[in-house]
């Protein structure tokens, strides 16, 4: 694809996302009264809590990809830098495609001393396993509340965790091995066994519940438990997940996550509440982001700013003998 093309999609990519979040100002200004109206009470205390369980999953997905860089490298890297690396990443997803999340992270993967091409094999595995966690999530969803007259594409998220038999190690190695020989790259020597990908999906689907039960504490903390059940809402955002990572052309699903948000806890409150509810709750999840990606940045400044054993001025010798 051209350069002029890529910076083609991306343009309409973010014209797109930025028409749907109009409809969605506009839904949330000419219902004002409704929301005004509602009787909104904020639990900080739910509040609070929502955002740690948001942190903590940030935290357990960079140390997922750590663990996932060094069963690949087959050694220990810098964790340190490894997670700023990821970290750093994440300020990628709000280009449209997601492209650049991934090529700054395959670049400064160098940071750590990892190669590219690990940088990347990890990535795949890494988005695989997510979007496939949150299907699975999305799937269960449909199946205890049903899609709700909201569409049959919203049924296509039952396809996704499909996706799982690409990490297949005999199917993944043709694949990465196809690909790297096309970049000029020098393929991939160790792969993920079929063991070690149930035990990562396990680890990122408990990861994802994680998230789930963050962003449903989050909106029970402004709108109760008139907005419905952890499992409702929880679920109902990891749908909303996977259906702006399959249109991926948005910018980190701008719109798109918000507005599917909206349509399913339209259901328990007026709409305009469900768009107030979705976009609030984006927005602490963007912050509590570049909180997170801030004091990563922070911690990694202060240890290169601290000297290392080697670099410690050596001991004073013991004094002489006295004479």
């Amino acid at each position: 694809m051209s350069a002029s093309r890529s910076k083609a999609r991306r343009t309409v990519g973010l014209g797109a996302g930025l028409v749907i979040l109009g409809f969605l100002a506009w839904a949330l200004a000419s219902e004002w009264h409704r929301v005004s109206d509602y009787q909104w009470e904020l639990r900080w205390g739910w509040l609070v809590g929502g955002a740690l369980l948001v942190l903590v999953q940030y935290l357990l997905f960079g140390a997922a990809y750590i663990v996932l860089v060094e069963r690949l490298a087959d050694r220990r890297v810098d964790r340190g830098r490894m997670l700023a690396v990821w970290a750093r990443s994440l300020l990628g997803r709000y280009v449209p495609g997601n492209f650049l999340m991934v090529a700054s992270r395959t670049l400064l993967a160098g940071e750590a001393g990892v190669s590219k091409r690990v940088a990347l094999a990890a990535t795949v595995y890494e988005q695989v396993f997510l979007l496939a966690a949150a299907a699975v999530g999305s799937v269960t969803f449909l199946v205890l509340y049903g899609g709700g007259g909201q569409g049959v594409w919203v049924w296509l998220t039952c396809a996704v965790p499909v996706l799982l038999v690409l990490l297949d190690p005999r199917v993944f190695k043709w694949l990465s091995t196809w690909a790297l020989v096309r970049a000029d790259r020098e393929p991939l020597r160790i792969f993920l066994s079929p063991g070690r990908v149930a035990g990562f999906f396990v680890l990122y689907s408990l990861t994802t519940l994680i998230l789930a039960a963050g962003i449903w504490a989050l909106v029970h903390s402004a709108a109760g438990a008139e907005a419905g059940d952890p499992a409702f809402v929880g679920l109902a955002s990891l749908l909303s997940f996977v259906v702006s990572m399959i249109v991926f052309i948005f910018p980190s699903g701008i719109g798109v996550r918000e507005g599917v948000f909206a349509l399913v806890l339209s259901r328990n409150v007026p709409f305009s509440v469900a768009v107030a509810l979705a976009a609030g709750t984006r927005l602490v999840l963007m912050l509590v982001e570049l909180s997170f990606v801030a004091a990563v940045a922070m911690v990694t400044r202060q240890r290169r700013k601290s000297p290392t054993p080697s670099a410690a001025a050596p001991p004073a010798p013991p004094p002489g003998p006295t004479s």
